[in-house]
């Protein structure tokens, strides 16, 4: 029992060396998403002329919603959008041509995956249309856009932005239990991870789809991504090339989520496994970016170092729980201990959940089942990290889209 709490005690040593400063960071933050939101200031006048990209496959379902939402845009500059067939085997290259689109059919099944077809309509449209444009915007074919949503993301370019990352809502919110803890999960991203960052002068990071960035923020190499989480990988280029990345606040739109469990995980493991692919590829760059005093970086490694802390929550309370019960003297405590960070865990997700929702103006009673069950989410995201840092190598897969919710309804709620 000496060796085995011998061990246990030096496992908790190390993974709370490892955590704590990290968990720290992440109070800080936490704090500083209570202050209250304010208003993006513009700095100049200019209406940028939108290139807007949605990268599609198989999603003739959902896409005619999409682009009638962005042609009731109410901005008053130019914008155009372009449509990404991205190995379709169905009718969305029809339903955007219909809808007025410029559609670019791409089949390569060798190399699948949104962050491909990105960079394949980012080529075409550079060699295409490059005078004609100087901001690009980037929606996932389920989308739905707020009729203002290119007016607020302009203003967002024109208050310091290089990048902007819009106002995510949710389609199907009472789907199921999935779909609303995910809709929570968003909204708590928006209210403690890019408000607060905002707010201290760092930078956020794009979250996927929704989001807007200047043409020169490119640079000469253009789009150029390899990891499976390609928005992640944009995110940290940006900031190591010093440039801001700032939430959009006004610019809503809205995301069809998974309204099922086992997607829901699929959908995770790719998210957590593309941020443990980023640690080799940016990890040096990123501490060569902190030693050379850019705070924002120093940011974004706490971000690429807490995608293991989260899995790694889980044995250093295993090892807590261990070494108690291999201590005579801490025996007692056992069930203290392991019921206590259970029960305090949930606790605290639930706050955090509650929180998000009362500080973010929504409907408490109509979440309620969300905030219940929120904890099981997050815990289920460590067990998720855990399974993406023992075998990172999730492919990209398409999540089918169904709701035919119009952008009218959606504004009405």
């Amino acid at each position: 029992m000496e060796i085995v709490a011998e061990v246990c005690k030096w496992i908790v040593i190390v993974l709370t060396a490892y955590t704590a400063p990290l968990m720290i960071w992440t109070l800080i933050t936490v704090v500083w998403g209570l202050k209250k939101p304010g208003d993006l200031v513009r700095r100049e006048q200019k209406l940028h002329r939108f290139a807007i990209i949605v990268c599609a496959r198989n999603e003739e379902n959902v896409i005619g919603n999409l682009l009638c939402s962005i042609k009731k845009q109410d901005y008053k500059g130019n914008f155009r959008v372009f449509v990404v067939a991205d190995n379709c085997t169905d009718d969305t290259a029809g339903v955007a041509e219909q809808n007025g689109a410029v559609v670019f059919r791409r089949y390569d099944l060798c190399k699948k995956g949104k962050g491909y077809a990105l960079s394949y309509g980012m080529e075409r449209i550079l060699k295409t249309y490059a005078d004609e444009y100087d901001a690009v915007c980037v929606f996932d074919a389920d989308n739905l856009a707020a009729s203002d949503f290119l007016t607020e993301m302009n203003n967002a370019l024109l208050s310091g932005g290089d990048v902007a990352l819009g106002y995510r809502d949710t389609k199907n919110i009472h789907d199921s239990w999935v779909s609303e803890v995910y809709s929570l999960y968003w909204l708590m991203l928006m209210r403690f991870y890019h408000h607060p960052r905002h707010k201290m002068k760092l930078s956020s990071m794009v979250g996927g789809t929704g989001f807007a960035f200047k043409l020169s923020a490119l640079g000469e190499e253009g789009w150029s991504t390899k990891s499976i989480t390609e928005d992640v990988e944009f995110s940290i280029q940006q900031i190591l090339k010093g440039n801001y990345i700032i939430p959009a606040r006004k610019a809503v739109f809205f995301d069809e989520q998974p309204a099922d469990f086992k997607t829901s995980v699929r959908q995770r493991l790719r998210w957590m496994t593309g941020g443990m692919q980023c640690i080799p590829l940016y990890g040096k760059q990123v501490i060569k970016a902190v030693f050379g005093g850019n705070k924002k970086a120093l940011d974004i490694l706490w971000y690429l170092l807490f995608i293991p802390a989260t899995g790694l929550t889980l044995p250093l309370n295993a090892a807590v729980y261990g070494m108690t019960l291999a201590t005579p003297a801490l025996m007692p405590y056992a069930p203290l201990v392991l019921y206590g960070s259970i029960v305090g865990g949930y606790v605290i997700a639930m706050i955090v959940a509650y929180l998000t929702l009362k500080l973010e103006g929504r409907d408490i009673k109509t979440m309620r089942r969300a905030i219940l069950l929120y904890p099981i989410f997050m815990f289920t995201m460590m067990c998720v990290a855990i399974c993406a840092m023992v075998r990172p190598s999730a492919e990209w897969a398409p999540i089918r889209h169904e709701s035919s919710v119009a952008i009218e309804e959606l504004e009405k709620r």
